[in-house]
């Protein structure tokens, strides 16, 4: 079975990374083929990769959105470009991860449905609910119709508000100009989509996987020694790219510890660095491990950890708690967006949006309390084992791809004792060799029209892989 993958970039980012985990799983799988294709970055080497975008569109499509605050238009030869790709190579299942990005025009959904292949739709943030934004943070705007944007500067940094005009024609993807089958890797973002399309979309929540095999619990010692952190100390963890992103909440980390009510700990960071003197409270000590490449040394990292901390202002259903559990390491942070669904009160510590008072008790409970964080250690890792292992994340994609196909599939009729014997299908196939029709059309036929049926029974609902 064939599955296209499309998302803004490859390599960078969450989306990318979700995206990038399911198109390698499936290609390890017996037949199952995957193609990446994606609109921005370098182009690459690695099989299975294709970047179909041409960039002076993309640029054409950042300057349009950053000055008129338009999204969805100004890369029409690269939308047309994704479509050919799609009509030659013939995919089974389009599944679309981020569409935006400066990289396709909104047109891309009417094009796919007149092609009339199952599309999946993965959200990984809230782009399609709004006139602009992917996060709406305190913004209730969207619920009824955007504009006066309280938040220009957020991504997609804009100078001109556009989001009354944008906000009619980004719903319309929500069931009207295509029918994708929604995913969301978040039952709090489920509901919100539910209640945008009011009903005329399907939506389905297939939690984020990780790969246990890599983020497991390792040395704490030994990962201490390896990171230059003292072996005596208790730990706390924050990570993020841009810590200064409002979205972000890095202010709230550092605010909180002032908070912190307990003896003989630090804190450390990983992504870009800060001025320290600017964000860290008199008297707590902050060390900055910068940005930390691969996901064997981020594991170590993790582990080193007593407390991962995340202070996300709005969120979906970020990888880097699963990647925290997955080391055993406890979670401590804001109650948004999934994070709830991830982090129960077995694994860790959640608060009220914004209270980085409440944030630093919690992180006292749990430093002071060796018994009562070794207990959420080990329940991390089960949970992490157990909900969001790499296995369950893609098998979950291939019971919807599967289903999908068999949809799609048109209900035949036949008297297959008179017109498909063994000897018939035997036949037809020599002639399709001497047709030049491939083997995988071939093994379409097969599992479609096998000497298997009984006479008269209606097909389309075979299997295949």
């Amino acid at each position: 079975m064939r599955i296209l993958m499309v998302n803004t970039v490859y390599k960078r980012g969450g989306a990318a990374r979700i995206a990038r985990t399911l198109h390698r799983g499936l290609n390890h799988l017996a037949g199952w083929e995957s193609l990446f294709a994606y609109g921005r970055g370098p182009k690459l080497e690695e099989p299975g990769t294709l970047r179909f975008a041409l960039q002076p569109e993309v640029y054409l499509h950042a300057v349009l959105t950053r000055l008129t605050g338009i999204q969805g238009y100004g890369t029409w030869l690269s939308t047309r470009r994704l479509i050919r790709l799609i009509r030659e190579w013939k995919p089974n299942v389009v599944h679309f991860h981020n569409i935006h990005g400066y990289y396709l025009d909104l047109s891309i959904a009417k094009a796919v449905d007149k092609l009339g292949i199952p599309v999946v739709w993965t959200l990984h943030d809230a782009w399609p609910l709004t006139g602009r934004c992917a996060y709406f943070l305190d913004c209730e705007r969207w619920r009824k119709g955007c504009g006066k944007c309280p938040y220009p500067r957020e991504s997609p940094k804009t100078y001109f508000d556009s989001s009354a005009w944008m906000w009619p024609r980004k719903r319309r993807l929500l069931g009207e100009l295509w029918k994708p089958v929604i995913v969301t890797p978040s039952r709090w973002l489920a509901n919100l989509v539910a209640e945008a399309c009011d009903g005329q979309c399907r939506v389905k929540v297939i939690s984020n996987g990780i790969d246990t095999a890599v983020f497991h619990p390792v040395d704490r010692l030994q990962a201490r020694k390896e990171l230059g952190l003292p072996e005596d100390r208790k730990i706390v963890l924050f990570a993020a790219n841009k810590p200064y992103v409002r979205r972000k909440g890095g202010v709230y980390f550092f605010e909180a510890l002032k908070y912190v009510q307990a003896d003989n700990w630090m804190a450390i960071t990983v992504g870009e660095e800060v001025d320290l003197a600017q964000w860290v409270p008199q008297g707590v000590e902050v060390q900055q491990l910068g940005y930390v490449k691969g996901a064997e040394a981020m594991a170590k990292v993790y582990s080193a950890a007593d407390l991962y901390c995340i202070t996300s202002l709005a969120d979906n259903f970020p990888t880097t708690v699963l990647e925290s559990m997955a080391c055993g390491t406890p979670v401590v942070g804001f109650a948004v967006g999934g994070i709830p669904e991830q982090v129960t009160e077995e694994c860790g510590r959640l608060v009220a949006l914004g209270n980085a008072k409440a944030l630093g008790r919690a992180i006292t409970d749990l430093l002071i309390d060796d018994a009562k964080r070794k207990k959420m250690a080990e329940n991390c890792r089960e949970r992490a084992e157990r909900e969001y292992n790499l296995q369950l994340f893609i098998k979950r994609h291939l019971v919807l791809y599967r289903e999908l196909v068999r949809r799609t599939r048109k209900p035949v009729t036949l008297n297959l004792q008179e017109s498909f014997s063994s000897e018939k299908v035997k036949q037809k196939e020599e002639s399709d060799d001497k047709k030049g029709i491939s083997s995988w059309s071939r093994w379409v036929y097969r599992s479609s029209y096998g000497e298997t049926f009984e006479k008269g029974r209606v097909l389309g609902e075979g299997g295949g892989p």
